[in-house]
C-alpha cells in the first residue's frame, strides 16, 4: 500500500514539473512579443563592426613539383621524404646511357660541321665580291649545316642535363614518387615536391567591388577549417593589380602573412579557411538588430509604438548582428518586427 502511495505522489510531482516548464516557456516567449504578437527589441548603444569574410587557402611562394621532360628509368635517388635540401642539390636521376650517346653524336656532328665550314671559309677567303653563285651556295650550305649541328648539340646537352632533377631552392622534400631506383617513369609526371616553409602565405580572391577597400598592411583574422576554434593574426602583404587569369570572374588575389610560428608544420599547403577583415568600426553609437530595419519608397525605418507607427532613420555601418542607426530615435526605445 505504501509503495502504491509513493508512486502516485511521484507521478503527480512529474506532472507538476512539466506544467511549470510549459508555463515558463510560454512566459519567456511572451516576453519577446508585444501585445499584438510582434517581435520586439530595444535600441542599444555600443560598438558596431563591419566585417568582410573571404575564403582562401594556404600557399607558398617557394613550392615546386619537379618532373622529367622525357620518360626513362630511374638510376639514382639521392633524397628521402622529409629531408632538407639546398638549392642546386641533385635529387633524382634517370639512366643517361641513351641520352649521353645522343649527346656524344651531336658533339661529333658539331665538330665535323665546324671543320667543314672553316675549310670552306678558308677556300673562299680571298674571293670577296668575285665569289661565284656556286661558291656562295657551297659556303651557305656549310654554314647552315654548322648551325643545325650546333642547335642539335644544345638540345642533346639540355636533354642530358634534364635527366637529373635538382632543387630550385632550399627547402624540404614533401613528396617522392619513387624511393628506389630501377623504376620506369613517364614524362611530365611529378617525381619530387619541394617546399620552403618560411615562404607560406594565405591567399584569397577579392571581387572587383571589394578589392578597393583593402590596402597593404591591413590586419585580419584567419580561421582554418581544420582548426575552427583558433584565430590567427595576419597582415596583407600584396594586392594584385590584375585579375586572377585562372578564375572565370573578375577577382583579384590578395596575399596575407601569418603571424604564427610554423616550425612544427601544423599549417600545411592547400589548407582552406576564412579570413575576416574589419572594414570599418564605430564605438558609442546606437544600433539595432538588422531584422528590425525595413524600407519603403521613402527610405529606411523601424516600427515603434507597439509596431503600428514607422519612424524613419539613417543607417550607418552594418555588421552581422548590429546596424548603426541615426535620427529621431533614442537609446532604450523599443522597436518591433
Amino acid at each position: 500500500m505504501l509503495n502504491r502511495i509513493k508512486f502516485k505522489i511521484t507521478k503527480k510531482r512529474i506532472i507538476a514539473i512539466i506544467l511549470l516548464l510549459i508555463v515558463g516557456v510560454f512566459v519567456l516567449y511572451s516576453s519577446q512579443k508585444n501585445g499584438n504578437g510582434f517581435d520586439q527589441s530595444v535600441v542599444s548603444r555600443g560598438e558596431v563592426v563591419e566585417e568582410l569574410v573571404l575564403t582562401g587557402e594556404l600557399k607558398a611562394s617557394e613550392y615546386a613539383n619537379l618532373q622529367f621532360n622525357s620518360s626513362g628509368t630511374v638510376s639514382w635517388v639521392g633524397v628521402k621524404m622529409g629531408e632538407e635540401v639546398q638549392r642546386g642539390s641533385a635529387l633524382v636521376k634517370l639512366d643517361t646511357t641513351a641520352l649521353n650517346s645522343s649527346y656524344q653524336r651531336a658533339l661529333a656532328d658539331l665538330r665535323y660541321a665546324e671543320a667543314t665550314v672553316n675549310r670552306v671559309h678558308d677556300d673562299l677567303k680571298d674571293k670577296g665580291s668575285t665569289e661565284t653563285f656556286l661558291e656562295k651556295e657551297t659556303r651557305v650550305a656549310a654554314e647552315v649545316a654548322h648551325d643545325k649541328a650546333y642547335e642539335a648539340y644544345l638540345a642533346a646537352q639540355k636533354n642530358l642535363k634534364d635527366a637529373t632533377l635538382t632543387a630550385p631552392f632550399a627547402g624540404f622534400v614533401t613528396y617522392l614518387a619513387n624511393e628506389a631506383s630501377g623504376v620506369n617513369v613517364t614524362a611530365a609526371v611529378p617525381q619530387v615536391t619541394i617546399i620552403n616553409p618560411s615562404t607560406i602565405y594565405f591567399e584569397v580572391n577579392a571581387d572587383q567591388t571589394e578589392v578597393s577597400r583593402f590596402k597593404v598592411g591591413d590586419r585580419a583574422k584567419i580561421v582554418f577549417d581544420a582548426f575552427d576554434n583558433k584565430e590567427i593574426d595576419a597582415e596583407v602583404t600584396f594586392i594584385s593589380i590584375t585579375p586572377d587569369p585562372t578564375d572565370s570572374g573578375t577577382v583579384y588575389p590578395i596575399r596575407l602573412k601569418l603571424s604564427v610560428d610554423n616550425t612544427n608544420y601544423l599549417y600545411k599547403i592547400a589548407m582552406t579557411g576564412d579570413v575576416s577583415f574589419v572594414l570599418s568600426k564605430k564605438e558609442d553609437v546606437l544600433y539595432v538588430d538588422p531584422k528590425y530595419i525595413n524600407s519603403d519608397k521613402n527610405g529606411k525605418y523601424v516600427l515603434v509604438n507597439e509596431g503600428y507607427d514607422k519612424k524613419y532613420i539613417e543607417v550607418g555601418i552594418e555588421g552581422d548582428d548590429r546596424v548603426e542607426i541615426q535620427g529621431d530615435i533614442s537609446e532604450g526605445e523599443f522597436v518591433f518586427d
